[in-house]
């Protein structure tokens, strides 16, 4: 073993004993909020039922549709497993202030077979895609927490569903989710194998360059310096990191949430990330976002605030090394982003430069300025800082 894969080694250690003892010591500072998610996390279980026969061998979704490549446009094949859910929200934290994706989780006793039946199921609804040799695939894998983290998806049906993906020569990039700490080199090692000449990303939610809003608003459980050592050690194995930022966290107005994510994406192009996922936060049920929402005390960003930030956090000559994508859920609606309301022209507008954007990877195609009504209001709300 080299002095550099011993360093690799204690930087992960070092990386989960921090968030441990960062976790041990949060029994005061902090608790109110851990309590209401908590709260938040387990209101629904009463009405939650599962067919063991049918549920927990169907994932939450499978769905395709064009997407931005590396190297130009694709289709995307997208796999949610419904998995026994994210670790950090299984915890005495609650999780994340924003996130819902808890709503869909498996009960603990959902077994390999089952995580392998969901992934079989995304294979035979896109069997025709994934063998038309003029296909060229992303293949994305969710599961609203960490796939790398053994005690969500066993080991050996994470080997398997690459070793299977990496079979399919359609398929040319594969991209998974994890928090940072699950990402160690003994687990990358074992992924090599499967990978071969295909695209390997591993996206994780960074949400902001900030500790202190990733910590105390967002409640994330990790530090800046994790991030950076999970992709120092990523590039080590000329594999790829996505960046997922949150646009707009709960307790920050319209302003603020623009000034942090510019920021965020600067520090990210700085760093050599890879994929720069831009979220502007839904508000999804049983959320402090949702609470929030329900008092007016928070919504959804405005679709004019996502594509200021899009044209003015990075060049065209950055585009070329940073791919920046952005696929709002709930775009143009009540609770995801959106203009003054869900029925002005200006969302479908909006939109429309958007996907143009994302497909094209030009900030020249996003206009500096917008007319109409909402755009006064727009200017006006954030003159004031009331959104």
């Amino acid at each position: 073993m080299s002095l550099q894969d011993n360093n690799n080694d204690n930087d992960q250690n070092f990386m989960q004993k921090e968030i441990q003892e960062w976790l041990s010591s949060q029994d005061n500072f902090g608790k109110e909020l851990w309590d209401e998610l908590v709260y938040l996390r387990n209101r629904p279980l009463k009405k939650r039922k599962y067919n063991t026969q049918t549920q927990l061998n169907r994932p939450v979704a499978v769905f395709s549709k064009p997407e931005r490549l590396k190297n130009g446009m694709g289709t995307e094949i997208t796999l949610i497993f419904r998995s026994s859910a994210c670790s950090w929200a299984k915890s005495k934290s609650g999780g994340c202030t924003m996130c819902g994706y808890w709503n869909d989780r498996a009960p603990e006793s959902i077994t390999g077979d089952n995580y392998w039946n969901q992934f079989q199921a995304s294979l035979s609804k896109n069997e025709s895609l994934l063998k038309d040799l003029t296909s060229k695939i992303v293949f994305k894998i969710f599961t609203s927490g960490s796939f790398c983290d053994p005690k969500e998806i066993p080991g050996e049906i994470q080997f398997r569903i690459l070793k299977t993906l990496g079979e399919f020569s359609t398929i040319k990039e594969i991209v998974i989710e994890s928090r940072p700490e699950y990402i160690t080199k003994q687990i990358l090692e074992q992924y090599k194998p499967f990978i071969g000449d295909k695209y390997f990303e591993i996206g994780v939610g960074l949400e902001t360059s900030s500790d202190f809003i990733r910590m105390n608003l967002i409640n994330k459980g990790f530090n800046f310096n994790s991030f950076l050592t999970a992709t120092k050690l990523l590039h080590s194995f000329n594999f790829g990191i996505k960046a997922y930022i949150l646009f707009k966290p709960p307790f920050i107005n319209e302003y603020g949430a623009i000034n942090d994510s510019f920021q965020t994406v600067r520090i990210c192009i700085e760093n050599k990330v890879d994929t720069i996922s831009i979220n502007p936060t839904n508000i999804q049920m049983h959320t402090l976002s949702s609470e929030l929402e329900k008092v007016r005390q928070f919504r959804s960003p405005w679709l004019f605030s996502l594509l200021w930030l899009l044209k003015h956090s990075i060049t065209n000559d950055e585009l070329k090394q940073t791919r920046v994508i952005c696929d709002p859920s709930a775009a143009g609606k009540e609770r995801g982003v959106h203009n003054c309301n869900p029925y002005d022209s200006s969302n479908d507008y909006c939109l429309e430069i958007l996907h143009k954007f994302v497909e094209t990877q030009n900030t020249q195609v996003i206009p500096e300025n917008f007319e109409g009504s909402c755009w006064n209001e727009y200017n006006f709300e954030i003159l004031l800082g009331n959104q």
